[in-house]
């Protein structure tokens, strides 16, 4: 019973679990440990756009977009090394993004999980899209920031509790802190309340409290207090804020400093209190007068002074005999906000007669006993002046845009020249205006056009203003304005060779010139006025010239470049004819090309399917184009190429990339090509894609010569090795007979017997090392790499602790740099790194103070490079391509001894491994080797 129950319940537990994850809202997506995806449920094809058959078993990199690619696989190797549970892989501030199906990149949240299975490890991420949160909480932060460059004090408190102790504050900005001089952290989480002190109306804190009961807003003035303790007057404006249900949550308070303002209401009401004393030598005019005839009660000496009244006289006048306008003189307030109020302006009259405006200030008072009202005039008569000027100059300013419309409406250059003198004739309102304007730099044959009043059209042969471009551009400042009065006119160097004095004084009252310039600031022009209707030309005549001069300017050239256009548009068809058999000229070059070549030359469309092949592809192949348009030609290429062959397409065009490889191709008559393929892609305009063109270089002899010579190599390889590995039995009989013939020598013996058996020995001994070292360099070439992660750092730490072990007299300083990782075979990079340190140690024994340092360094192409350092004998760089040869030493045995076999083994692994090796030395100054290997593991 027990055995079957067990099925069943597995059965319905695996659907459950099946069940949970297809009604999961948020993404699950399993990976296993080679990072292929293997779970993708519906919520995460609805997350990616993909469907689940399109992403399983694929590269979990799919859905990661390019630029995050490269930090993945080192994310996961750590995240597997701790085996924790994380929210983000990598720096928690980093915002992690997905890649959808169509390319679209958008924000996610990750939880990762570990799971080890006997499969090996398995990763489960549940990804939840983040887009709305983001975007947020970027609108938050734009938010907090604005809030906190307020001027204005801005404080959050929570919703309740309304009464006692009152709700808490959670937030504030910077304005609040400067002027209360608490900081953020000393009054969140407390009341509003610590602000309030001794003078804190509790008038106004009944208010605040019956708009807070009744969730409504409010607005009071109250008298706060500052950290230190001094007081201070706000305004506050307090609203409730609600959630989506309605629900209040907190209350906004912003919060006005008033003080100033107070202060000054404070000092008008206490003024009242010293009337006596001030109201006199006040330096503004001050009345007080009956509200209801406004008969004058009370005046002060500046309005006295002022008016030219004496006090008696003002006595027996009413406020409407200073009055001159129709409208009430004044209104009196009573609040003191109101009373603070400006009121104007007014036209008042003095006692001479002579008119000018004031804004005043009246508020309802008692004098005497009785209700009066307190009147004070302050002289607006400039500000009242500069205003009408600057109305004035608006509508200058706006007839000026509308001249600059009506030039613009004309299509020709004389048509515009000739608006151009009319209307800044009529803006400025002037007698005369003229426009010169050169032709392509040219004042010869400039264009001119002269613009008169009805007082001015009989003189016109006879006007001085003629002469009017020639002097200006002949002075100094051609590329500003000139404005000269009557009278500077007839004492200017270039005026007074014009004409007699007295014609200029009759035609020419005032000049005002303005250049003309071009886009790139070029003088191209001149706008004159002469005869202004009333009074010399201003400083606002010459901006407003200016800016309708800098208009049609620009109005001139749009029409210059219109003509252009137009000549441009005469030769269009011509050019475009031209230009249609040059490119029909260039495919056929192009074709003839093509089919000459022995090379077989190919175009596809961007989805690669073939559009072109040449006469060499047709002699491989046979058959006609026909027979290979689109995908049909996938159909000679050799069947184990065809997956690379796909894999190098993808990448090529993802990334609009060379698309390159080796590819083999089944011609016609049965025989087998090796092809060398290479294809670039042609863009358009606009960057895209347009088609694809190749080449395929036949490369079989080369692959069937370089097979050759690997066997060969393979061949030599082998034969040094079995070379070396039997020189060893006669060395080791002729070492153990020496050795047995030395024991049986007495020690009175023949000494020159003796010395030959040592010599004989020493002879075996070197020869076996020599032996050795060969049998080494063989099983270098011979060996199968077993690509891991390999720690060069603590490597080279071991290896100089066993050196430092066996010579332990010596003293050496080291520096080994930490972390440095390499991808290779370990046992052979230890061979490498043993070679190359026990190079350092022996070359710098002669050093009273050896160095020896290991390190990293980047190339540049950003590559690593690894390095052995030492402060040793060093060696002539001219020597340097012996180094790395079999038996080739710079230094002699009486020198350093060794056989000559270390650094060819260091360069057989190196080689082996794709990288390069080399070094650099001075002779007495030590050496440095340095050594590449790449980043991914290499087939061996």
């Amino acid at each position: 019973m027990t055995t079957e129950s067990e099925p069943m319940g597995y059965s319905i537990t695996a659907s459950l679990l099946a069940g949970v994850l297809e009604s999961a809202m948020d993404a699950i997506i399993t990976v296993n440990a080679r990072q292929k995806i293997i779970l993708f449920n519906e919520s995460a094809e609805k997350m990616f756009g993909w469907s689940r058959q399109e992403v399983l078993q694929q590269p979990l990199e799919r859905l990661i977009p390019g630029r995050f690619r490269h930090n993945h696989a080192g994310q996961i190797d750590q995240f597997g090394t701790k085996g924790t549970t994380l929210r983000s892989m990598g720096n928690l501030a980093t915002v992690i993004y997905g890649l959808r199906a169509n390319g679209d990149e958008f924000p996610v949240e990750v939880s990762i999980s570990q799971v080890d299975t006997p499969e090996g490890k398995l990763y489960t991420a549940i990804v939840r899209d983040i887009t709305g949160l983001h975007a947020s909480q970027a609108r938050l932060k734009l938010l907090e920031v604005s809030i906190s460059h307020l001027n204005d004090m801005v404080v959050i408190t929570e919703a309740e509790p309304v009464g006692v102790p009152g709700p808490r504050i959670v937030f504030v900005n910077a304005a609040f802190e400067r002027h209360t001089g608490y900081s953020r952290e000393e009054v969140i989480g407390k009341t509003p309340r610590l602000l309030q002190g001794p003078l804190t109306q509790r008038t106004e804190l009944d208010r605040i409290g019956a708009a807070l009961r009744n969730w409504q807003p409010v607005r009071v003035e109250l008298i706060n207090y500052t950290k230190s303790g001094q007081a201070f007057w706000v305004e506050i404006d307090i609203v409730p804020v609600a959630d989506a249900k309605g629900c209040f949550t907190h209350w906004v308070s912003v919060q006005r400093d008033v003080t100033e303002r107070k202060r000054a209401g404070q000092a008008l009401v206490d003024s009242e209190r010293r009337y006596a004393t001030l109201f006199a030598s006040a330096p503004l005019p001050m009345w007080v007068f009956e509200p209801a005839g406004g008969q004058l009660l009370k005046v002060n000496q500046a309005a006295t002074d002022e008016y030219g009244y004496s006090e008696a006289e003002f006595m027996a006048m009413t406020l409407s005999d200073i009055h001159t306008g129709t409208e009430p003189a004044c209104l009196p307030h009573d609040s003191a906000d109101a009373a603070q109020k400006r009121q104007g302006p007014y036209p008042h009259r003095r006692k001479d007669g002579s008119q000018f405006f004031v804004d005043v200030m009246a508020r309802a008072i008692e004098f005497d006993g009785q209700p009066a009202c307190f009147l004070l005039a302050l002289d607006t008569t400039a500000q009242v002046r500069a205003e009408a000027e600057v109305r004035e100059h608006l509508f200058t300013l706006q007839r000026a845009a509308d001249a600059a419309q009506a030039i613009t409406v004309h299509l020709t250059i004389d048509g515009m020249v000739q608006e151009l003198a009319d209307q800044a004739r009529g803006v400025i309102g002037a007698h005369q205006a003229a426009v010169s304007l050169a032709v392509d730099g040219d004042w010869t044959n400039a264009v001119h056009a002269l613009s008169l009043s009805g007082d001015y059209l009989p003189c016109r042969s006879q006007l001085p203003l003629a002469h009017g471009s020639s002097i200006y551009t002949r002075g100094t400042n051609r590329t500003r304005p000139v404005r000269l009065t009557q009278a500077e006119v007839q004492t200017h160097p270039g005026w007074c060779q014009v004409g007699s004095p007295a014609d200029r004084d009759r035609m020419m009252r005032g000049w005002l010139a303005v250049p003309l310039t071009s886009r790139d600031g070029r003088h191209i022009g001149v706008l004159q006025l002469s005869g202004k209707y009333e009074g010399d030309f201003t400083q606002q005549d010459e901006y407003v010239a200016t800016e309708m001069a800098q208009l049609s300017c620009i109005a001139i050239e749009n029409a210059r470049l219109m003509q252009e256009v137009s000549q441009l548009n005469t030769g269009l068809e011509k050019k475009v004819g031209e230009r249609t058999a040059a490119l029909a000229h260039q495919e056929a070059l192009f074709r003839a090309l093509a089919e000459q070549a022995p090379q077989i030359i190919w175009t596809t469309d961007p989805n690669g399917e073939v559009t072109y092949l040449n006469h060499a592809w047709f002699d491989l192949m046979g058959g006609t184009l026909k027979d290979w348009r689109g995908w049909q030609w996938t159909a000679a290429l050799h069947p184990e190429d065809i997956a690379d062959l796909k894999q190098n397409w993808t990448l090529a065009r993802a990334g609009n990339l060379p698309f390159a490889g080796i590819r083999r191709w089944m011609c016609h008559d049965g025989s087998i090509h090796t092809m060398a393929y290479r294809a670039s892609p042609v863009l358009d305009a606009q960057g895209a894609v347009s088609f694809w063109v190749g080449i395929d270089a036949d490369v079989t002899e080369f692959k069937l010569i370089e097979e050759a010579l690997r066997r060969s190599n393979e061949e030599l390889e082998a034969f040094s090795y079995s070379v070396s590995h039997d020189l060893r039995a006669p060395l080791s009989t002729i070492n153990g007979f020496s050795s047995l013939l030395a024991r049986q020598l007495t020690a009175d013996g023949n000494e020159k017997v003796r010395h030959c058996l040592t010599r004989i020995q020493q002879g075996v001994a070197k020869m076996g090392g020599l032996i050795e070292d060969l049998l080494s360099l063989a099983r270098v070439t011979r060996t199968r790499l077993c690509y891991q992660q390999v720690d060069l750092s603590a490597m080279a730490r071991r290896i100089l602790d066993e050196w430092q072990v066996r010579q332990p007299e010596r003293v050496v300083t080291t520096q080994i740099q930490d972390g440095l990782l390499a991808q290779g075979d370990e046992t052979l990079l230890r061979v490498v790194m043993e070679n190359l340190l026990g190079n350092a140690w022996k070359f710098s024994v002669r050093k009273a103070e050896a160095r020896i340092s290991v390190g990293q360094q980047l190339d540049a192409a950003g590559q690593p490079v690894f390095f052995v350092r030492d402060n040793g004998a060093g060696f002539d760089m001219a020597h340097a391509e012996k180094l790395f040869l079999p038996f080739e030493r710079l230094h002699t045995l009486s020198e350093f001894p060794g056989s000559g076999i270390g650094l060819a083994t260091v360069s057989r692994i190196i080689g082996r491994h794709g990288g390069r090796l080399w070094a650099d030395a001075s002779p007495g100054l030590g050496a440095t080797f340095y050594f590449t290997l790449p980043r991914q593991a290499l087939t061996a």
